[in-house]
């Protein structure tokens, strides 16, 4: 559904801005419209019971709002580490490959720099929309098909082939690892009780019946935002490779500049 997603659109600033502000007003607006019709001594008779149930249910919300934002934000630092980790495999590839004989170095660097420009041209831009690359995916088999296919004369190419494909076996794993983070974590049923909560939960607002209606709709209001601002980081945080708010792919792009020098 597009609005539990964190594409572009959707956790921009101007988009976070909007839902922030837009949240405030209709909060507002709820609210004078609830004083117009409910008589103001009606909502005083049913404070007590108001109180008890936006105690609770506040209660269980903080502590709903706070994981969420804690899941979403360690996974998008996961996700980073990850991508570092993976880089790291890309440049470990490269040194090794010095010790490999030709043709099999020559074939070795250049599957790694098709992987390197496969994952930065087409897969990112494919993570943001929620799809996979099928370039990539021949890229990491044109790079294990570039060790299968050499020929082993010494203990020395020995030693460096077993411990390239350690390094290999590492890289499709962390691979694997950032397409699975990419899709999120966050799932639909736990969006509805997200958003659906804070509703409840301004609503509740509505029934204080406090005898200033400026100093109750400022109130609602302040509620309303730093409600929607947190929904708000939930959604940016929630896909770590797509939207603004994203991992950046810079390590990627300092590591090709050290493996194209690199002979």
């Amino acid at each position: 559904m597009l609005l539990f997603s964190s594409g572009p659109q959707m956790d921009s600033p101007l988009y976070g801005t909007i839902f922030v502000v837009g949240s405030m007003l209709v909060s507002v607006v709820g609210l004078l419209i609830v004083r117009r019709f409910v008589n103001l001594d009606y909502l005083k008779k049913h404070l007590d019971i108001a109180s008890y149930f936006f105690l609770m249910i506040g209660t269980l919300y903080a502590v709903l709002i706070a994981f969420a934002i804690f899941v979403v934000w360690t996974q998008f630092q996961d996700a980073g580490t990850n991508l570092e980790r993976e880089v790291n495999a890309v440049g470990n590839l490269s040194r090794m490959s010095a010790g490999l004989p030709e043709p099999e170095h020559s074939m070795v660097r250049g599957a790694l720099l098709e992987y390197v420009h496969a994952v930065l041209e087409d897969e990112f831009p494919a993570m943001a929309e929620g799809r996979d690359s099928p370039r990539t995916w021949a890229a990491v088999q044109k790079l294990m098909d570039a060790y299968s296919s050499g020929t082993i004369s010494n203990t020395k190419e020995q030693v460096y082939t077993a411990e390239s494909l350690k390094h290999l076996n590492d890289l499709s794993n962390y691979r694997r690892i950032r397409l699975f983070t990419s899709r999120g974590t966050v799932p639909t049923l736990l969006w509805y009780l997200l958003f659906g909560g804070g509703i409840v939960l301004i609503a509740f607002t509505y029934f204080f019946g406090h005898e200033s209606i400026a100093w109750q709709a400022a109130m609602t209001a302040a509620l309303a935002g730093t409600l929607s601002f947190s929904l708000y980081l939930i959604v940016a945080y929630n896909g770590p490779f797509d939207g603004t708010t994203r991992v950046s792919s810079a390590p990627y792009e300092l590591e090709l500049q050290h493996v194209t020098e690199r002979r």
